[in-house]
């Protein structure tokens, strides 16, 4: 119910490409922002369990951590713990599962900033979009990634909701 309280009514109205603030302030969690853990973990020490309980709801405030761990802060350990095993890789030469790209994020570095990035999350599709220079998109299934494209990928113009991120706890 917690997760619930943090979207108003408001929350779920489309905007047009939604950025996230530049703010550093809703980081209660920096001892884990770029935090190398390649020498330490050969494999994600931790993924996302498919829950079909997750409410779409749950599913976009999980959207917005991903974006933040992985664009905005190289939080490799919060990235991953929203990816699942089943994980589906549609750019061409990576494998799937989330253990064939780790060793691309495991170092702790951000994929780009608050500043020059934009994020979105569509319940009609259940998916997100990050835009960092190039555009990512993914599916959620159980409130975890599930799939993945970054080939000509756009963020939706009208179809993405607006997250209370000053209430989100990371």
């Amino acid at each position: 119910m917690r997760l619930l309280a943090l979207l108003s009514a408001a929350a779920l109205a489309p905007l047009s490409g939604y950025a996230a603030p530049a703010s550093d302030t809703l980081l209660p969690y920096i001892e884990a922002r770029g935090e190398n853990l390649c020498n330490q973990y050969k494999s994600p020490p931790q993924l996302c369990t498919p829950n079909a309980t997750v409410t779409v709801e749950e599913t976009a405030v999980r959207a917005y951590k991903f974006y933040k761990a992985f664009v905005v802060d190289g939080d490799a350990r919060t990235m991953f713990s929203l990816i699942d095993n089943a994980y589906i890789q549609h750019h061409p030469g990576y494998a799937n599962g989330p253990q064939a790209i780790w060793s691309l994020f495991c170092n702790g570095k951000p994929a780009g900033t608050a500043s020059n990035s934009a994020w979105c999350f569509d319940v009609s599709t259940n998916m997100s979009y990050a835009r960092y220079g190039v555009t990512d998109r993914w599916k959620w299934v159980g409130g975890c990634v599930h799939e993945h494209w970054d080939q000509g990928e756009t963020i939706p113009t009208a179809k993405c909701v607006k997250l209370n991120t000053t209430s989100i706890t990371l």
